[in-house]
């Protein structure tokens, strides 16, 4: 990246997982960014969230979408994936998993600040898939993390992409009550 501050356009991050997970990223790597949050109608939307940076010709260059955002920001931050090619293909698998997949609890409205009792009208079977599936993908990837010497805690042991991709989900479980169902 260049000299110049990026500027993150997104939504609110209480309500647009995709903006939080950018966002998310930008932040733990420490890196100085401005964030401009937008204010649309649904039927407006722009293709969001939006990494806008400043080429060494000064030009805007527009990155979108979170996973994307991260691919490009592991060009200059390669911890963002696994060291390891074959568990970087699989946290890249995974990340992919989240970015098109588990469509009943995503559907769940997103808000990180609300905390809502058990509603059993919402629990069906597409969600109860979807909650045993992200369980055996966290139990799989952090019982090989808690092996390493080096595990802070997150899913590959240190901080990845893939952590933001699922933080949201961690927010929809205790928002809406479905943690004791993991």
């Amino acid at each position: 990246m260049t000299g110049h501050i990026p500027t993150l356009y997104v939504l609110n991050k209480n309500y647009s997982s995709w903006s939080l997970r950018a966002w998310l990223v930008l932040s733990a790597l420490g890196i100085k960014f401005e964030t401009v949050v937008l204010t649309v109608r649904m039927k407006d939307l722009p293709d969001f969230p939006a990494l806008h940076i400043t080429k060494p010709n000064s030009e805007t260059h527009i990155v979108f979408e979170s996973l994307v955002i991260m691919e490009y920001l592991a060009e200059d931050h390669s911890h963002l994936w696994p060291a390891c090619k074959y568990e970087r293909a699989h946290a890249r698998s995974l990340a992919s998993e989240m970015a098109t997949g588990f469509g009943p609890i995503r559907s769940y409205p997103m808000n990180i600040r609300a905390k809502y009792d058990f509603d059993q009208a919402l629990y069906n079977a597409g969600v109860e898939k979807d909650l045993h599936r992200l369980s055996s993908i966290w139990e799989e990837l952090r019982v090989k993390a808690v092996k390493n010497k080096a595990d802070n805690g997150f899913l590959f042991g240190g901080l990845t992409a893939l952590d933001a991709m699922y933080a949201p989900l961690a927010h929809w479980l205790t928002t809406y009550a479905l943690v004791d169902k993991v």
